[in-house]
């Protein structure tokens, strides 16, 4: 079963689609490179119903070098006799732009005429010189090289290349759908009536009329199979409109109408070949207004649709604009055919992009780009041809104004048609704001999800909002733009937002970026949210530990003490501690001034009970105020040093010197006691001197102790804002 399908994989079938576009190719050129040329270029005359041809230009080293530019090519004759003379007719790029199939007949005989003329070796040229001179020049006609095809014809090749490998690349990955297959058959029908057409109508002067005939007949069933396929693509996607069966009408009315003209059954040229391309335009147009109401509750099918009119209106339309029309009406295309070949491969991109689906989310966008721009070019065209005719301006004048209208009022019109076409964005910036702060700083994670919730209902008004087992990063679109998936934000799960605008419309890139905006704002605002909880946590477990420590310690100490003097000391200690709390507690920032002197009178209190001499020294501190933590951590450090000297030192006299820095405070408590084991700087492992170290460490600072020959001198850093150690 693997082999028997292997040939239509992928990967194969585009193989095979390329090779055989390279073969279809080689054709071509070997059809063009077959005739023989002369190295010039022809124009007709302004009065077309005279004699010859206007020589535009010639090569330098071609054959015709030395016929005067500007001058007037009447005939080619050859030595064996036979002689043709050149009309206006010879160098028309589509014979189907003639008005009979008598002078098509005539067209082809004098094709074949000329074309044998140019298998002679030489050839003598009649030439009348700009200045009225009548002169033969002799000329050897060579063999064609690829630097002399024109430009026309490798646009034709590209456009039909193009359409042909867009279509078995689509084909290839969506073969078993309708619209893949009609697609691919457009393809196939803008290649054959490209390369058709690039033979005849970049030929130099002539090919056989045979082949001209040949190479006519077969743009005619490709022009025709390419409107046919359209229309039938066009009842088949986005949704059927009818079954398959019924679609066999179309080649069936088209092939019979085809063969009228081949046979030359109907009246002229213009109603067996341009008329059924107008038919055929008005059909698709037709069938696009069909699915227009079919899809009138299907987003996804709406988009593509949107794009694939819009690709045909335009690319078709100015098609028959600027070649059918004029033929219809009696006059020749303003822009050559090959050129306006272009405009099959924008209808044949646009359709190939509706088809396979392809960021069909960024249609609209592309539409309304399209669409603005087209219209912007059309405006400048109509308010240009009202000046001249309507207000008899000279024609420089009138564009310039023309622009400037353009540019003053179109282009301004843009901001409102975007948002009217496009963005939908249903809230104001500073509403939208506020709801997403609302969300964020909400008490309870279900009312953080409930309000999340409802701004998204707001935003894009969805069908359904449901959560998503999938986790995400960040916003993604899915399901060609009818789904929103967004990740866990808000203490919500990651949802998935379904159908947006009542299932009217799709998510695009806007709705997109929306999302990632909202999800971003959310996660910083979550972030902040976060660390001002795990500070507000810290700060209330850094209390609770003072209260645990200091004020419950000294409480369960005095409880045990005999003496009503050192009870009454302790508790006015304990005093001290909750009011020291207390002010952390309600976030005041206390002088450091006022610190000092409490801790000076607090110091002198106790070093006088205990028969110690006392010398202070807070000179240079100023009237700057500090936060709970750190002057709590100076508290407790300068405490508990000097419980040390009480207790351990045996010290008669004590010197405290407090002073600050830029940053940091400074506190050092020196004794004459008798000092700490070992000498120089060490590590002390009492309880006491461990606490005053990890006191200074909570808030970023340091102790350091020091045993000189006599005393004890403890030195303790804190910064002036608490930092994290």
């Amino acid at each position: 079963m693997m082999q028997g399908t292997a040939w239509r994989a992928p990967g194969r079938v585009l193989a095979l689609s390329a090779g055989l576009c390279a073969l279809a190719v080689l054709i071509v050129l070997w059809l063009a490179l077959d005739a023989p040329q002369l190295g010039f270029r022809l124009r007709a005359l302004a009065d077309v119903n005279s004699a010859g041809l206007r020589i535009e230009s010639v090569e330098p080293t071609g054959p015709a070098r030395e016929l005067p530019v500007g001058g007037t090519l009447l005939a080619l004759r050859a030595d064996n006799g036979a002689r043709v003379e050149l009309v206006a007719e010879d160098i028309i790029e589509e014979s189907d732009f003639l008005s009979s199939y008598e002078g098509i007949a005539a067209f082809m005989q004098r094709q074949t005429q000329l074309r044998q003329l140019l298998e002679q070796p030489v050839l003598t040229a009649e030439v009348r010189a700009p200045n009225g001179q009548l002169q033969d020049y002799l000329l050897q006609p060579q063999l064609r090289r690829l630097s002399h095809l024109p430009s026309s014809f490798w646009i034709q090749i590209f456009v039909g290349a193009a359409a042909f490998l867009i279509g078995a690349w689509v084909f290839a990955l969506r073969r078993g759908e309708w619209g893949a297959r009609l697609l691919a058959l457009t393809g196939c029908s803008i290649l054959l009536f490209s390369f058709a057409a690039s033979v005849y109508s970049s030929r130099e002067l002539a090919i056989y009329g045979t082949e001209h005939r040949v190479l006519s007949a077969l743009n005619h069933i490709g022009a025709l199979s390419f409107g046919a396929a359209m229309i039938a693509l066009f009842l088949m996607y986005p949704r059927p409109l009818l079954r398959p069966r019924p679609l066999l009408l179309l080649p069936t009315i088209f092939g019979i109408w085809l063969v009228a003209d081949i046979a030359r059954w109907v009246p002229d040229p213009a109603t067996g070949n341009q008329l059924p391309t107008l038919l055929q335009m008005i059909g698709i147009l037709l069938c696009i207004a069909l699915q227009w109401w079919a899809t009138r509750r299907d987003p996804r099918g709406r988009a593509a649709l949107r794009w694939l009119g819009l690709s045909v209106g335009l690319g078709a339309g100015a098609f028959v604009a600027v070649v059918i029309a004029p033929v219809l009406f009696g006059d020749l295309p303003p822009l050559p055919q090959g050129i306006a070949f272009v405009f099959f491969l924008l209808i044949h991109s646009g359709v190939a992009l509706g088809v396979s689906r392809y960021r069909l989310f960024e249609l609209d966008e592309w539409a309304f780009r399209l669409l603005y721009y087209s219209g912007a070019v059309l405006l400048l065209f109509g308010v240009d041809a009202t000046l001249i005719y309507a207000l008899h301006l000279d024609p420089g004048a009138s564009l310039g104004l023309a622009a400037l209208a353009i540019l003053l009022g179109w282009i301004p019109l843009r901001e409102r048609l975007w948002g009217w076409a496009v963005a939908r964005r249903r809230m104001s910036e500073d509403e939208m704001f506020r709801s997403v702060v609302d969300v964020a700083f909400a008490a309870q994670p279900q009312e953080r999800e409930a309000l999340w919730r409802s701004l998204l209902t707001r935003l894009f008004d969805p069908l359904e909002l449901v959560p998503d087992g999938v986790p995400l990063q960040e916003p993604q679109l899915a399901e060609d733009g009818l789904e929103l998936r967004l990740p866990a934000v808000a203490g919500a799960t990651a949802l998935i937002v379904r159908n947006p605008w009542a299932g009217r419309g799709l998510f695009g890139p806007a709705q997109l970026a929306l999302a990632r905006q909202l999800t971003n704002f959310m996660g910083w605002i979550e972030q902040s949210r976060s660390a001002y909880d795990r500070g507000a946590g810290e700060e209330r477990r850094r209390i609770a530990a003072d209260l645990h420590d200091d004020v419950c310690a000294r409480l369960m100490t005095s409880l045990h003490r005999d003496g009503l003097e050192e009870t009454r000391s302790t508790l006015r200690e304990v005093l001290a501690d909750i009011r020291t709390v207390a002010s952390g507690l309600v976030g005041e920032r206390r002088m450091l001034s006022s610190v000092g002197a409490d801790l000076r009178h607090e110091t002198g209190q106790r070093l006088d009970a205990a028969g110690i001499d006392f010398e202070w020294d807070h000179s240079g501190l100023n009237e700057s105020r500090l936060e709970y933590f750190v002057y709590r951590a100076l508290v407790a450090c300068h405490r508990e040093a000097i419980s040390n000297v009480i207790r351990h030192s045996k010290a008669t006299q004590v010197r405290v010197h407090l002073k600050r820095t830029d940053k940091e405070l400074e506190l050092s408590v020196e004794d004459n006691g008798v000092g700490l084991s070992g000498v120089g700087t060490v590590r002390p492992r009492g309880n006491g001197l461990n606490n005053l170290e990890r006191r200074a460490r909570s808030v970023g600072g340091e102790a350091h102790y020091e045993s000189p020959q006599t005393g004890t001198r403890i030195r303790i850093v804190l910064p002036l804002e608490a930092r994290k150690p």
